[in-house]
């Protein structure tokens, strides 16, 4: 640990502090009940946090998490700076009114040292975007004009240069870095002081390198005041567990993940340890209908068809059962985007190796069908791909899944003379578009705008140089050109849908899409051996429009129906067949 040696004379009574933290003053007492010695108070109960002590480590918080990426001794890595929070915590709780809880802080800030005025601070705003920047807190009323002043001088005099917890990724997203693991077993379920410092570390990362906070449903700052009793108070290791994939929920971004499962053995069991089965679902008419067979041989071993329509699992209904796993899944930004991650995960999922499907014949009546689930990966054999084919009356069809640069020029040769072509983008495509683009063009054009998170300046943002696309020419493609999108279309299906948009004038038919776009950051820790991530660029239309949470834009909403389903039809194809037959 390197730490200044003036940082060491200023900052002894914190270490100490820090250390009577990590030896367990504020730890277990060996029957699942935590004591805080200031106050000499059980916080097994939730209901034992005052307001005030929330107020508290809520400004605790806060002000841990400017410093950490702000001030310059912190931001170079001179303390250590998650023992300086476990110092703090019990100091915090015991300040009982304004005048104490200013004491705490301006003592706090004046330990850290002076900060010096810098010169290579560039304060403007030009070129900056402001959507996610956040300073009100900085004059939160309990501060009197000492303290604010102070954090005023620390943002205007900012450290600069390489961070000691964040630097950039390989497209300019964050990179966490230098964070403790915290991952021996006893961190499953750690003291309330390390319980916060989850809880702090993970919302301070998303306040000042997230580029889609502003736009979450609930203001991030009311998210730490409602998660501090949650996480000081979780009774036992699955109630934490579940604080942390409930906070990440509520960053409503499709790239969030919570990974950790495999060493968390209670949320396994609440969710369903057995969760991999020989075919994929889709939500319609709320049924789940089997949308993917990925392993032929399993299902037909099985009783399994494609478009199967499933009303319930193991006696539950498909709607029962969605309302019983919806508050723990993370990676969604809307509410289609969670039911396809859903799908994708716990809807069939269970502790034992078999369950039973009760299925809708298309005459009306119902069956039953026990089918076998592994707690370990199946065989999957992919589908032969169909990158494009004629259809009927002239009309071509492109499905961009399996589509390969090296391929576009020959198949768009091949399709020049026809009436229309249907872009099919409800899956993840390859980086494609560009070579689409060019054929279907009349004009260069301006692709969706990107933005990157300003490190010189956490919690603003710039944008990228425009991406110019397309080419200027006399005889672009001149028939319809109609795109497909629903819930599959996600981050890169997304951004590829929202530049073929710009490239001519298109017809996009479909369903919101996952409304998550932006390359992702890289993995961070969090205590307990727990990892996250979330979008790491912000990604919008050329108008400023953005595509995050809502999806992209869509002309003519069509979902499909399991009366189609069941005929095998995709109406979304019959839909866009009829938009370029003029009906």
């Amino acid at each position: 640990m390197r730490i200044l040696f003036l940082a060491i004379i200023c900052l002894a009574p914190v270490m100490l502090l820090a250390q009577k933290a990590h030896t367990g003053t504020w730890g277990n007492q060996g029957n699942g009940t935590y004591i805080n010695p200031v106050l000499n108070a059980d916080y097994s109960d939730t209901g034992n946090l005052t307001s005030y002590q929330i107020t508290s480590l809520q400004v605790l918080g806060q002000v841990w998490g400017f410093l950490k990426y702000y001030h310059p001794n912190v931001a170079k890595g001179q303390l250590n700076w998650d023992s300086v929070l476990i110092a703090k915590v019990p100091v915090f709780l015991s300040a009982g009114n304004a005048r104490h809880l200013n004491e705490i802080v301006l003592t706090w800030l004046n330990e850290l040292g002076k900060v010096d005025s810098c010169m290579q601070c560039d304060n403007t705003l030009t070129g900056r975007i402001n959507y996610n920047f956040d300073t009100v807190w900085l004059t939160h009323s309990v501060f009197n004009t000492s303290i604010v002043s102070k954090l005023q001088h620390i943002l205007a005099n900012r450290s600069q240069g390489e961070n000691y917890y964040v630097t950039y990724g390989k497209s300019r997203q964050i990179k966490i870095k230098n964070e403790e693991l915290y991952s021996s077993p006893g961190f499953q379920y750690p003291s309330p002081a390390y319980r916060l410092l989850t809880l702090f570390r993970y919302w301070n990362i998303v306040n000042y390198f997230s580029p889609y906070k502003y736009i979450t449903s609930k203001k991030w700052e009311t998210v730490l005041a409602e998660y501090i009793p949650q996480f000081c108070q979780a009774k036992d290791e699955l109630e934490y567990q579940l604080s942390i994939i409930k906070i990440i929920r509520e960053l409503e971004d499709g790239h969030c993940v919570f990974n950790g499962l495999g060493w968390s053995p209670k949320v396994s069991h609440l969710l369903g340890s057995f969760t991999h089965l020989p075919f994929l679902c889709t939500i319609v008419e709320g049924k789940a209908v089997v949308a993917f067979i990925t392993n032929d041989s399993l299902c037909k071993a099985q009783g399994i068809a494609l478009n199967d329509v499933i009303v319930s699992i193991d006696g539950e209904t498909i709607e029962e059962r969605i309302n019983k796993l919806w508050p723990y899944i993370v990676a969604a930004s809307n509410e289609e985007g969670r039911l396809f991650a859903l799908c994708s995960s716990y809807l069939f999922a269970g502790n034992t190796n078999t369950c039973t499907l009760t299925r809708l014949t298309p005459q009306g009546s119902t069956n039953q069908v026990v089918i076998k689930r592994s707690n370990t990966s199946l065989p999957y054999a992919p589908p032969v791909p169909v990158t494009w084919k004629m259809l009927a009356n002239n009309i071509g069809y492109i499905n961009m899944s399996d589509l390969l640069v090296k391929d576009v020029e020959k198949i768009m040769d091949s399709l020049a003379a026809t009436r229309g072509i249907i872009i099919d983008i409800r899956n993840h495509p390859n980086d494609t578009w560009p070579a689409i683009a060019a054929r279907l063009s009349s004009h260069k054009f301006i692709a969706p705008r990107l933005i990157y998170p300003d490190l010189s300046f956490p919690g603003f943002y710039k944008y990228y140089d425009d991406w110019i696309a397309g080419k200027e020419q006399d005889a672009p493609y001149s028939g319809k050109v109609v795109l497909l999108v629903n819930e599959y279309t996600k981050s890169h299906g997304e951004y590829s849908a929202m530049a073929l948009q710009g490239a001519t004038k298109t017809i996009t038919i479909g369903s919101t899409t996952a409304g998550a776009d932006g390359d992702v950051t890289d993995w961070f820790a969090l205590p307990g051996r727990f990892n996250t991530r979330f979008s790491g660029l912000g990604v919008y239309y050329p108008d400023g429009t953005v595509a995050q949470k809502k999806g992209v834009r869509i002309n003519i909403v069509c979902k499909p129906t399991i009366k189609g389903l069941q005929q095998g039809r995709d109406e979304l194809i019959e839909t866009a067949i009829k938009v370029i037959n003029g009906q």
